[in-house]
């Protein structure tokens, strides 16, 4: 006989809890993979840990307190965290995984810094969706025509029908229901929706900025141009990455990275418009048209088109022209037939958004050479005027968002924002006035300029020695001290800063601006190369985004990152995006004249310019260049 052989059962078969990861303080809770980071299961939370490496484990910021079975520290971790915060349960989010039940304390960003304003829109009110009311003849026994027959020959042709299933149920409610009164709304001269009685009132759009940090939505009544509300948000694709370049990677880490991401910035769209809507005393369904400006990146993954190409040379994206599409099949959550539509782009790395800052300044039809500048990490400049356009985009990295600067953070709660010399003192500036956190790049910007001006700082970018500063102010040359990687300049000593760290600016950060400031003067030389003039020649420069719209033009022009012209205007143009695409949402003319400009505008590869490496040398001083 046999022996009696009894299985072990599997531990789904006793119940064995698997493994969970709780988030605080929002509660998310999940199961971890074995293996799977810290930083990954919050991507799965859709919790946002702040990182500007992409899970690397070299930018240091991606801190968490964890409680629980982890699994042991990195060499990552025993570099950026300090003997009394590893005490504490502190680890990086990129480098440590769960072995058992763990609660992660996650700090939680922001509010962020989000500038919604930006130019006076100059547009004549005729959109692209419109609404008019028609009465169509009561049938008879002596008129069996159906309803789609009497709407034809009411159209006689003017507006375009493709009755689907969806179409025509519609219209034969809305036609029993109004006893054949009804509003027609149209795109073009397609009709999108028939509706029961006079609803000509009731038309609604919604125009949205998806910036790579941030989200903005200006929801307008397309009847009168009235704007109802604004809404402003971070962007959460902010979780998978903090830059374009990240994002594309993740897009390649599984078959369904695409789909997360699409996810992460549709239901952001849609908990906008709902919210937007509810301001103003309306409901999504209202609104039949959605107008997008945003980067190549940004809208590509919006579509949930491919996105590898922008990323690899040559740079081609999937699409570049302006798309009209059904909202719903952008997973967008507004009147079931609305409209989307997704301004222009010029190439894979200057994009629709940069388009709508042209749109809404005007520059292309100056009469004066105007240079326009939209810094990030990519930094998208057009020169030109209404004879020719000309643009690059230079990779400055994230430094003006405040990646890859130690004590770096973007412009949120706590960010230095501005430094100044007064009365004798330091002057440091925070975001709503809390206690230093960091620095966001309108304070590097300030701070470096403010130490080149003080000679504390050279224009190769190197620390001086204290002892050989005897005119420098005291206030400033006390906080040159000495740190573990060299000469640094103390922005705040332990127990000042939020989190009871030392703040301090070392000679590696000054370096991530050079290289940043060197990029961007470099592509104004070759633009201005390419259209034969001098950069003295330049009679006005707009600055466009939020970190162009709040940096000091002097600390700019100082380091050489801005141009000297005399006699030209420096101005800052707000969120020039957004105001170009509320005005495509406004206007049909507009949206033809944007597509217009984007065929005009001329594109120049840096990476293929053959004077571009020269001008990139010549421009790594901390000082304005001829």
């Amino acid at each position: 006989m046999g022996e009696n052989i009894v299985a072990t059962p599997a531990a789904d078969a006793v119940n064995i809890p698997a493994p969970r990861l709780r988030f605080e303080p929002s509660g998310r809770e999940v199961n971890p993979a074995v293996g799977q980071t810290v930083l990954a299961l919050a991507q799965r939370a859709r919790v946002l840990v702040d990182h500007t490496c992409s899970g690397a484990g070299t930018c240091g910021k991606c801190r968490v307190r964890m409680e629980g079975a982890a699994s042991p520290l990195t060499d990552a971790e025993r570099h950026f965290l300090a003997g009394e915060q590893l005490e504490q349960g502190f680890r990086l989010a990129c480098q440590a995984y769960p072995e058992g039940d763990v609660s992660v304390l996650v700090e939680e960003i922001g509010p962020l810094e989000i500038l919604s304003g930006g130019l006076p829109l100059r547009v004549r009110l005729a959109p692209f969706v419109a609404k008019e009311y028609v009465e169509l003849p009561r049938p008879s026994i002596h008129d069996q025509r159906d309803p789609l027959a009497r709407l034809e020959e009411r159209l006689n042709g003017r507006l375009r029908v493709r009755p689907d299933r969806d179409f025509l149920d519609s219209l034969a409610m809305a036609f029993d229901a109004a006893a054949g009164q009804l509003t027609l709304a149209r795109a073009g001269r397609d009709l999108i929706s028939v509706e029961p009685g006079d609803t000509r009132t009731t038309l609604l759009g919604a125009a949205f900025d998806i910036g790579t940090t941030t989200v903005v939505c200006y929801l307008r009544d397309l009847c009168t141009g009235r704007l109802l509300a604004v809404k402003a948000a971070a962007n959460p694709q902010t979780a998978y990455g903090a830059d374009v370049i990240a994002r594309i990677q993740h897009t390649q880490s599984g078959h369904r990275a695409g789909v997360e991401l699409r996810k992460a910035i549709t239901g952001c769209i849609n908990q906008m418009v709902a919210e937007a809507c509810d301001e103003a005393g309306a409901a999504p369904r209202q609104v039949y048209e959605i107008v997008f400006a945003g980067n190549t990146t940004m809208l590509h993954l919006l579509m949930g088109l491919p996105v590898e190409s922008i990323a690899r040379a040559p740079y081609v994206p999937a699409v570049l022209q302006g798309l009209d599409l059904d909202a719903a099949g952008l997973w967008l959550k507004v009147h079931p037939r609305a409209r989307a539509y997704l301004l222009p782009h010029v190439s894979s790395y200057v994009g629709a958004d940069i388009v709508a800052d042209l749109l809404a300044s005007r520059l292309h039809r100056s009469k004066r050479l105007t240079l326009l500048v939209d810094f990030g990490t990519n930094a998208e400049i057009v020169l030109g005027s209404r004879e020719r356009l000309v643009a690059c985009s230079a990779a400055a990295g994230p430094c003006f968002e405040g990646g890859n600067i130690s004590c770096g953070m973007r412009a949120s709660r706590g960010a230095i924002s501005s430094a100044a010399l007064k009365d004798g003192r330091l002057a440091l500036e925070t975001i709503w006035n809390g206690a230093p956190a960091g620095i966001c790049g309108t304070g590097l910007l300030d701070l470096v300029a403010l130490l080149r001006e003080h000679e504390l700082v050279d224009e190769a970018g190197r620390f001086q020695n204290p002892g050989e500063l005897q005119h420098a102010p005291p206030a400033i040359v006390q906080r040159l001290e000495t740190g573990a990687e060299g000469p640094r300049f103390l922005l705040a000593a332990p127990g000042e800063s939020a989190n009871a760290d030392a703040l301090a600016l070392t000679g590696r950060d000054i370096r991530e601006l050079q290289v940043a400031k060197a990029a961007i003067a470099a592509g104004i030389r070759v633009l201005c190369e390419k259209l034969g003039v001098d950069r003295s020649e330049i009679r006005e420069v707009l600055l466009a985004g939020a970190f162009g719209c709040s940096i000091r033009h002097e600390s700019a022009l100082s380091l050489g990152l801005l141009p000297r012209c005399p006699g030209a205007r420096y101005r800052s143009i707000g969120n020039g995006a957004g105001a170009g695409a509320q005005m495509a949402l406004l206007s049909a003319r507009s949206r033809r004249e944007a597509e217009r400009i984007a065929r005009r505008v001329e594109y120049v590869e840096l990476s293929a310019s053959p004077s571009f490496s020269d001008a990139f040398m010549d421009e790594i001083v901390l000082a304005p260049t001829g």
